[in-house]
């Protein structure tokens, strides 16, 4: 029976979701079109033509916010995007239905059928997972993680319990080893793999035996980057003469990059808030009614040119909270939040307020997040290139805020940072605000380091218990 078990290919399984969800979303669009081929003003033709956008619009959506990609956790995220992505799509068809066309009728079917869709999807997205998981089927694709442990074995930790969803991985320090001793190790441990990552922390000779071997066995191959590469992913192909070079365009937004940046953020804070009103006048009555002292919390950040600003945020905890214990990052059950702070810090909401910082012109919808003077003392002399993070406005949201968590370490919140303005685009600004309606809505994106080591130590548990049994 184990011949029989596959190995899981990551990379097809998400391009097979993807086919999935096409053939189920046309066949929820025919099937409507056969309900509803035609409503009032609206033609059998534009009709059809409604419901191929809905669908396309539906798609991209789900695509943006990266159901299909090989790090996504799992069913749940799966689930969390297929419904923001179908909530999206109805806002859209429906507004531009109500804008020319009026049809109660139309707007009837779009809600039916955004429910029909996210029902469709998740049923088989749960077939597809279930199949997947099946240990009598298949088994995932075991990852090996190199790497110096003195310099990276939290991160080469956080690997390897990050992607325990789709690979079955193992972390290896060749810290100390002869260059010989890693040839070695490597001619020996990458044929049981079937990925490999490799870390920032090993030489460059290192490296290159690794990448090559990787390649010659067409194993998956992930790499953290140093933070001097980070740029270097954004690089175009030139040409003097007849030599071929890479061009990596300076890290500055252009004029008309900023000043269409500006009129979104000016645009979508107005429209924030007035979603946001209702809201926000609710939390502040919870947290008046909770907790004594003030509703709003201010405090000095730095935004583009390291220029100081007051930021603005919903109070999470006791008034005075650094009185005694100075300037420190919250932690897991700090007496310091307040019942309610945790509930806002949990879902992000203690940051709506940055909208009136956003009407300012202190920050932007999207930029690295604002830090603290205090701590920008410290990191610059901790991290390579933190500077760069100052060419652009700090930002409510950012792609270290929807890729990272609130332990995430400011070493790789920096390289997400670096990564963003080096491949700065008005397409990747729409991409991270998808992403962070999505992250609101997970539960490890609030996960703090205190969360990150019960996590482990309860999985490597139960690791010890199946070696235990299986001896």
């Amino acid at each position: 029976m184990s011949g029989q078990i596959k190995v899981r290919n990551i990379r097809n399984e998400y391009i097979h979701s993807f086919v999935w969800n096409f053939i189920i979303i046309a066949i929820m669009l025919i099937g409507a079109d056969i309900l509803l081929h035609q409503a009032g003003p609206i033609g059998d033709r534009t009709m059809a033509l409604f419901y191929g956008t809905d669908g396309l619009i539906t798609l991209l959506f789900m695509y943006w916010m990266e159901k299909y990609s090989v790090t996504i956790s799992g069913l749940y995220e799966g689930t969390v995007i297929n419904v923001l992505s179908n909530i999206f799509t109805l806002i859209i068809v429906s507004f531009v239905n109500l804008l020319f066309f009026f049809s109660k009728e139309k707007l009837i079917m779009d809600c039916i059928l955004a429910v029909a869709k996210m029902i469709g999807i998740y049923i088989t997205d749960l077939v597809l997972y279930s199949l997947r998981n099946n240990p009598k089927l298949h088994r995932k694709p075991k990852m090996l993680i190199i790497g110096a442990a003195a310099k990276n074995f939290m991160r080469m930790k956080r690997i390897k319990y990050g992607v325990t969803e789709n690979y079955d991985s193992w972390y290896e320090s060749i810290e100390g080893m002869t260059i010989d001793e890693v040839k070695a190790f490597i001619n020996d441990k990458f044929p049981q793999y079937e990925a490999i990552c490799v870390l920032d922390g090993v030489s460059e000779e290192e490296y290159a035996l690794a990448v090559g071997k990787a390649t010659e066995l067409n194993k998956d191959l992930f790499i953290v980057p140093k933070m001097i590469d980070v740029g270097k992913t954004n690089a175009r192909i030139a040409r003097f003469d007849d030599v071929l070079t890479l061009y990596m365009p300076e890290k500055v937004l252009s004029g008309i990059e900023k000043f269409i940046k500006r009129l979104i953020d000016i645009v979508l804070s107005l429209v924030g808030v007035v979603i946001a009103a209702i809201p926000m006048v609710v939390i502040a009555v919870l947290i008046k009614l909770t907790s004594k002292g003030p509703v709003f919390y201010k405090q000095t950040r730095y935004t583009i040119g390291k220029k100081e600003f007051e930021i603005y945020k919903f109070r999470t905890m006791i008034p005075d909270a650094e009185k005694l214990s100075g300037p420190k990052f919250a932690e897991k059950d700090d007496p310091r939040i307040t019942p309610i702070g945790k509930i806002l810090r949990a879902c992000r909401l203690d940051e709506l307020p940055q909208i009136l910082n956003i009407l300012k012109g202190d920050m932007s919808v999207v930029g690295p997040r604002p830090e603290r003077p205090v701590f920008v003392e410290q990191f610059e002399q901790e991290i390579e290139n933190y500077n760069y993070r100052f060419e652009v406005k700090a930002g409510l949201t950012s792609l270290s805020h929807v890729y990272g968590r609130y332990s995430t370490y400011i070493h790789d919140r920096t390289y997400y940072d670096l990564f963003y303005i080096t491949h700065y685009s008005l397409l990747l600004d729409l991409k991270i605000i998808l992403l962070t309606a999505k992250t609101m809505l997970l539960k490890s994106a609030a996960e703090g380091e205190d969360d990150f080591k019960e996590k482990t130590v309860a999985q490597e548990t139960t690791e010890v218990e199946l070696v235990e049994k299986d001896s």
